[in-house]
């Protein structure tokens, strides 16, 4: 099983400062699962209606194609510098 990510480190360094933050987003998914639980028979009334159209199944779809995006950038690490700065963006 494949779990979402949980915490996102910024680390922004120059010659003169060092500033790190670590941001714990395991606190914001049970409130992205409510979001969800609400908006799913909107989303389901949409995709009822839209179905004639062709666009019924792709809005059905959608959700699923979202989590595996969000699960897959688990262990994504962003490194941008030069000689004396660096940002570093890293989602565990």
């Amino acid at each position: 099983m494949i779990l979402p990510p949980s915490l996102l480190r910024i680390r922004i360094r120059n010659k003169n400062t060092r500033f790190s933050l670590w941001l714990p987003l395991f606190l914001i998914w049970p409130l992205i699962l409510l979001a969800m639980v609400i908006l799913s028979s909107l989303v389901l009334i949409c995709a009822v209606l839209l179905w004639p159209v062709g666009m019924g199944k792709s809005i059905l779809l959608t959700a699923p194609l979202l989590f595996r995006l969000i699960y897959s950038i688990k262990g994504l690490e962003i490194v941008v510098g030069k000689s004396s700065e660096q940002v570093l963006i890293s989602i565990r």
